[in-house]
């Protein structure tokens, strides 16, 4: 665009010079030279200003690592990768075995701690009445009481431990925590998994909340807002311009952070060229679900100031749009 800027003006000098205008001379061809520049210069400036545009954008997606949250070794795995998967569908199965033991072992001391809270409640119901006849001692009730009391705290506490244990034994089922499907698939039959996540077994690409993120150098986005009308143009879908608004901008960096150290920050003295990250909302929002993550994408946004100036970018949007059928030939 700014070569065709460019050979705009240029065509003038064949007007002006060539038509007997202006007389050609070293003074008239410097000025026309001048006053092209500085023309030109502020038409970009102005139109990379109000309209910025960048090739760094991108679908992006959320990838979850799947942990699981008990240990032991895989019995089964049923997910393929990259097959559609629904959310609660199953992932791959642990070895049960441990699980279904602590499972039954606390089932059955729940069932021998209530007989001996049966036991006491019968006990203590005999001793009252032996009491209240001055047949029997009130320190025997008193320990029947206790034990009593022991036995339902006894059953209270096993039956929490039963229901973390019938948790876990769940957990041997791992489920897609959304929709979406799985990638670098490598774990099989026989492998031991942990619940460290450096060791997840599986990743997992979520197919809910897909969302573009174009970033800009910070100049570009000075006068950029959250409502700001964007077009986008997707290299996959060359041909086609799509609207839609700026969400949100990310006026942070990594570039300025600093992480927790007993070291102090070192500075080099260079300026550090940080991005900002700018998320995009289209309109037709089922276009970017069925791109998929990491699908590239060229970004212009129109802020609300020079207005005059938005035609250019408009153009450029289209260009970029037509020429993807030259970028992206088959195969």
């Amino acid at each position: 665009m700014i070569a065709f800027l460019i050979l705009i003006y240029a065509s003038f000098y064949f007007l002006v010079f060539g038509k007997g205008l202006v007389k050609t001379n070293a003074r008239n061809v410097s000025i026309f030279v001048g006053v092209g520049v500085v023309l030109v210069g502020m038409i970009i400036f102005m139109w990379l200003t109000y309209a910025p545009t960048t090739k760094d954008g991108r679908t992006f997606q959320y990838v979850v690592q799947i942990v699981p949250n008990v240990a032991g070794p895989v019995t089964e795995v049923t997910a393929d990768a990259l097959t559609p998967l629904k959310k609660g569908d199953i992932l791959f199965k642990i070895d049960q075995t441990q699980y279904q033991a602590a499972v039954d072992q606390l089932e059955a001391s729940i069932k021998r701690t209530q007989a001996q809270k049966q036991l006491a409640d019968i006990q203590v119901e005999r001793s009252e009445g032996l009491v209240k006849r001055a047949a029997g001692s009130q320190q025997e009730l008193d320990t029947w009481i206790a034990k009593r009391d022991e036995a339902i705290a006894a059953i209270t506490s096993f039956e929490a431990q039963l229901s973390n244990a019938r948790w876990q034994l769940d957990e041997t089922i791992v489920r897609a925590p959304s929709d979406g499907f799985v990638i670098n698939r490598q774990i099989r039959p026989g492998t031991r998994v942990v619940t460290l996540p450096a060791t997840a077994p599986m990743t997992f690409v979520s197919t809910e909340g897909t969302q573009i993120v174009a970033s800009m150098s910070q100049s570009a986005v000075r006068y950029v807002q959250p409502d700001d009308n964007v077009e986008v143009v997707f290299s996959g879908l060359p041909g086609k311009v799509y609207p839609g608004k700026v969400v949100a901008i990310a006026k942070a960096t990594g570039e300025a952070q600093l992480a927790p150290s007993g070291l102090i920050p070192s500075f080099t003295g260079q300026p550090i060229i940080g991005r900002r990250a700018l998320r995009i909302e289209l309109e037709d929002k089922s276009i970017v679900s069925e791109m998929g993550q990491g699908a590239q994408t060229f970004v212009a946004v129109y802020t609300t100031k020079g207005k005059p100036f938005h035609v250019i970018t408009k153009v450029v949007v289209r260009m970029q749009a037509w020429l993807g059928f030259l970028t992206n030939p088959a195969g």
